[in-house]
């Protein structure tokens, strides 16, 4: 008899959690502690799967490719910096007319053109003009000078990839005219 008295509350307490309505796991954790996907996987074939598989395709809606190469504006191949590698980025401004000195660059240099248009002569090429919107892969062992040649400030985001030497931007002295191309 004391056995039973014993089980009661047992037996009373199971019949009364077995009657509680059922609770979902939190799904929202697994079990390894990391927050779960937001929506799980679609099954193979279905329409969520086709719309999953299209949303990877489409990272970035608006997309424009502004520069992919490996070779210079000069022809030189892209070389990276074996020791000491690093990136430096920096925004430029000339004003109409303002003209940078000679100089080349001693580690890969992509430029695009935020504003305005910049005229660079580059020693034994000529000139080339580059516009708004454009990505260049500079020179780097040409002698070379930029000038605004546009009617309003040109705006430059440079982005060196530096290392070795860490030098980006190195003065030269001018070319002889001789070795100067107009186109």
């Amino acid at each position: 008899m004391k056995q039973i008295k014993r089980l009661i509350p047992v037996l009373f307490a199971s019949v009364f959690i077995s009657a509680l309505p059922a609770q979902a796991a939190d799904k929202s954790i697994t079990p390894d502690g990391k927050p779960a996907p937001s929506q799980p996987s679609a099954k193979p074939g279905s329409k969520a799967a086709a719309a999953e598989a299209e949303t990877a395709k489409t990272l970035y809606p608006e997309l424009r490719e502004v520069f992919s190469g490996s070779k210079t504006i000069a022809g030189e191949t892209v070389s990276f910096p074996q020791n000491n590698p690093s990136v430096h980025a920096i925004e430029l401004t000339l004003q109409p007319g303002q003209v940078t000195g000679w100089h080349q660059h001693k580690a890969p240099l992509f430029a695009y053109i935020l504003q305005g248009e910049i005229t660079v002569t580059y020693e034994e090429i000529g000139k080339k003009v580059y516009r708004e919107g454009e990505g260049i892969l500079e020179a780097m062992s040409v002698t070379h000078r930029g000038e605004n040649t546009g009617d309003t400030p040109v705006r430059i985001l440079a982005v060196y990839l530096l290392g070795d030497g860490n030098e980006a931007t190195v003065p030269e002295e001018a070319p002889g005219s001789d070795k100067l191309k107009v186109e």
